[in-house]
């Protein structure tokens, strides 16, 4: 099966290449929720990812054509996504009044909790987010990616260029910097690799 669906998406870059507009939506729309959480990731600025992703699908667009293997699609994207978040990262200084995510803007889960469990719901989803915006970019891409929900541990490790147990071990990492966060253990050292 895995092999089938890399074969249709070396297929779809292939005519993406040749200039199908549809190969490279299709493209774009199957790799979105990734890209996005990757740019996130680098970035952690909620209010210029939608130009930042902008900025991803207009390189994507003019050098579509310069991508001589199909079948490292993927790897690719992630590294003119990572390079575009970066890009922007440097040429905007970040200032510490710039907001981050906004949580009331996100879909709640179970939406038939009442008022006051979303209430709680949100400022959790705030919480979470803004220590999120703190980790280091190693550990904050490692955090968004896997919880966009979109790629497996394998297909993250490549989309980071790091080895699989490099990719679970920051995982681990990022989840525990969160939860001590969150639980007001933060004196608790991680050691970064």
């Amino acid at each position: 099966m895995t092999v089938n669906i890399m074969q249709n998406e070396a297929a779809l870059v292939c005519a993406a290449r040749e200039g199908d507009r549809g190969a490279l939506d299709a493209l774009l729309t199957r790799h979105w929720g990734w890209m996005k959480a990757l740019v996130y990731g680098v970035s952690a600025n909620a209010q210029d990812l939608d130009d930042i992703m902008q900025e991803v699908c207009l390189r994507v667009v003019t050098r579509i054509h310069t991508l001589r293997e199909p079948e490292c699609f993927r790897a690719w994207l992630a590294i003119l996504a990572r390079r575009e978040a970066v890009k922007h990262y440097r040429s905007k200084a970040r200032r510490p009044d710039q907001p981050g995510l906004d949580p009331t803007a996100m879909p709640l889960i179970g939406q038939g909790r009442g008022p006051l469990e979303n209430l709680e719901r949100r400022e959790l989803c705030r919480r979470i987010l803004d220590m999120v915006e703190t980790l280091p970019e190693k550990y904050r891409e490692v955090f968004m990616l896997a919880h966009s929900g979109e790629l497996t541990y394998a297909q993250m490790a490549e989309v980071l260029d790091v080895p699989i147990t490099t990719m679970q071990i920051r995982l681990v990492r990022a989840r525990r910097m969160v939860k001590n966060a969150l639980i007001g253990n933060s004196g608790q050292k991680v050691h970064e690799r």
